[in-house]
């Protein structure tokens, strides 16, 4: 399965959240390039990825960085002492889904 996306709703952004099979997905723009990555963090999944700083995108909850190139965890979890955690399996890499820019100028992503 897969989704369209106007390449126009990333225009003053570099990431959008989409959702692909009920499921996040955290698309991102890099220059003329385009990357797709499930969006739920493999630390605890309790957090929506949505912070990006280039082509790393940031868990706010606990801090993990992945390469949404690649799905790779780039920087561990900062688990605070005075947080309640309960660790499960990392679960990396994260998966990542083919984005293309159509003859439309719509985006896919699958």
């Amino acid at each position: 399965m897969k989704i369209r996306v106007h390449v126009h709703s990333l225009e003053g952004r570099n990431s959008i959240l989409v959702w692909l099979n009920g499921r996040p997905v955290l698309v991102v723009r890099d220059g003329d390039k385009f990357y797709g990555m499930d969006a739920v963090c493999a630390h605890m999944g309790c957090a929506i990825l949505s912070e990006v700083h280039g082509t790393t995108a940031v868990c706010p909850a606990h801090g993990a960085k992945y390469d949404v190139k690649t799905g790779q965890m780039i920087e561990p979890p900062q688990v605070k002492p005075d947080v309640p955690c309960e660790q499960e399996e990392i679960r990396v890499p994260l998966r990542t889904y083919k984005v293309s820019v159509g003859s439309d100028g719509l985006l896919d992503v699958e």
